[in-house]
């Protein structure tokens, strides 16, 4: 028999370490049940946040409001403490434990939400809303700052795709759930009626919430607080590092977070009164109004978050973060098209096709702005610049979307102008207005190249 020579063995045959590979599928499956988690919290989120919309009616007779004082109650209520709570919570986003921080903030939202069903008054309804609004305050800056430690920059884009999924599910679903659920309710409402205990079907559900927000909690407390990525420059400096960095490229910045917060105010608009649209102007009930707008929402929302992560991917890997950011002017352009649909006023069906546009739109939008957000923000101040960024577009938007339409028609609706044509013209100007933003940044940053060198260098970290 024939002695074998020496085994020669080329580079591509070498075997991985076996403790390598281990760590690499270790981290895939970390950051893939974290990027599920932060899902979960964020459509439960979004489910106490959207779930008024379809109480509009209800809560307008019990408590005597009129459609601007719910527009406020939609909107400002919520603003003013999300704004005051944001700027401190971003300080912390960068220097504490943000899965502990996150968890506090489930808590009050959530409380915060169910304490509403409790309200004599607009005012105390509105005081509840405040609440939602302070913890909810911690939900985007936490998963910005958690998502770019468990996800490098070229995978960003999908990774926010996946959790932004957890806004069009939570709003859809609270359509869906509250419409399904309200003849129960009403049968529930009417059992307690009899036993003496007057407790409004509107009241029922919001209390219900308080269900959700354990399940968030109990999610949230099994994932671990992953390593920063770049914790030499995580640590040390003045508390206005974060605040100074973001005034010195403020021509940047600014034109950035005004443009996405007029799209915010679109989707807000949108989301807060075309439930309303469909009741008043078409005969739907509360219950079909639910199903054919949150079911859309789920579906187009979650397919424009996945879609627009990905292409948005694709863009910066070929342009930089020029690229991703001018991509949204396209969507915007399609959310436009969308609210003209809406106010032609000619059938239901004409108008859930615009609403179907105006979310597709939207919906890679959003995704689009928190993306770039990441790639611009320095790793050390993530959770500041990103709680400035949620306060612009929660001020204009949040707050601005739902009080828009609703003093609108107050002013100015009427059997000549039905509330989608209303809907319609605050949707086409804000969007038009978020373009011109967008392209502005765009421009901004072109002349800024070191602040391209700075932004192209954050997809290393």
């Amino acid at each position: 028999m024939m002695e074998r020579g020496p085994t020669v063995t080329i580079a591509s045959e070498i075997p991985v370490p076996q403790t390598w590979q281990g760590h690499r599928r270790a981290g895939r499956t970390r950051a893939g049940y974290a990027m599920f988690v932060l899902f979960i919290v964020n459509l439960v989120g979004y489910l106490d946040r959207q779930v008024l919309s379809l109480l509009v009616q209800p809560i307008k007779q019990s408590l005597g409001l009129s459609d601007g004082m719910i527009g406020l109650v939609q909107g400002a209520a919520f603003v003013i403490t999300f704004a005051i709570a944001g700027l401190i919570i971003g300080r912390r986003v960068d220097h504490g434990n943000r899965r502990n921080l996150l968890l506090l903030c489930i808590a009050i939202w959530t409380v915060g939400a169910a304490a509403g069903g409790f309200a004599q008054a607009g005012w105390q309804l509105f005081a509840a809303r405040m609440a939602v609004g302070a913890g909810e305050a911690a939900l985007v800056p936490c998963a910005i700052s958690l998502i770019s430690d468990f996800y490098p920059s070229e995978k960003r884009g999908q990774a926010l795709g996946l959790f932004s999924m957890g806004i069009y599910a939570g709003a859809g679903l609270s359509l869906i759930l509250v419409g399904f659920a309200m003849p129960s309710v009403e049968q529930f409402s009417l059992a307690l009626a009899a036993r003496g205990i007057a407790l409004e079907p509107w009241r029922i559900v919001l209390i219900l919430l308080l269900a959700p927000g354990l399940v968030a909690c109990l999610a949230l407390a099994t994932l671990e607080e992953p390593a920063r990525r770049d914790t030499s420059q995580t640590s040390g400096g003045s508390a206005l590092d974060g605040f100074s960095g973001w005034w010195s490229r403020r021509r940047i910045y600014i034109p950035h977070h005004v443009g996405w917060a007029m799209a915010n105010l679109c989707q807000y608009a949108i989301t807060g009164w075309f439930p309303t649209v469909l009741i008043r102007e078409y005969g739907y009930d509360a219950k079909s109004a639910g199903l054919t707008y949150g079911a859309l929402i789920v579906i187009v929302g979650i397919v424009a978050a996945v879609f627009g992560g990905r292409f948005s991917d694709r863009a910066v890997g070929r342009f930089g973060a020029v690229g991703r950011i001018g991509s949204a002017s396209v969507f915007i352009a399609l959310a436009i098209v969308g609210f003209l649909l809406i106010g032609s006023g000619h059938t239901a069906n004409l108008a859930v096709t615009g609403a179907g546009c105006v979310a597709f739109g939207m919906g890679a939008m959003m995704v689009i702005g928190l993306t770039s957000l990441a790639d611009l923000s320095p790793p050390q101040s993530r959770g500041q610049v990103s709680a400035i960024f949620l306060v612009i577009i929660t001020i204009i938007g949040t707050a601005g979307g739902p009080a828009m339409v609703g003093y609108g028609n107050d002013w100015f609706g009427g059997p000549d102008v039905p509330l989608s044509r209303v809907l319609a013209w605050v949707g086409c100007i804000s969007a038009s207005v978020s373009i011109g933003l967008v392209l502005l940044t765009v421009l901004q940053i072109r002349r800024s190249p070191d602040f391209v060198r700075d932004a192209n260098e954050t997809h290393d970290d």
